[in-house]
């Protein structure tokens, strides 16, 4: 995970963004750093905002 990323994680209380673990899926809060599932630290940010936006750009 890069470091803006982290720190957007951070940051962020926005109910539009949802967090991933990488591994096995695992739908995560967004204070957990590690999936308590299976323990990966590579945890992915989705951005529901960023993806809306990007769609009506491209219409």
């Amino acid at each position: 995970m890069s470091l803006t990323a982290a720190v957007r994680r951070w940051l962020s209380d926005d109910p539009d963004v949802t967090y991933e673990c990488r591994n096995c899926g695992t739908t995560l809060e967004s204070t957990e750093r590690t999936c308590p599932v299976c323990g990966s630290i590579e945890i992915a940010e989705y951005d529901a905002a960023e993806y809306d936006a990007a769609g009506s750009d491209s219409a």
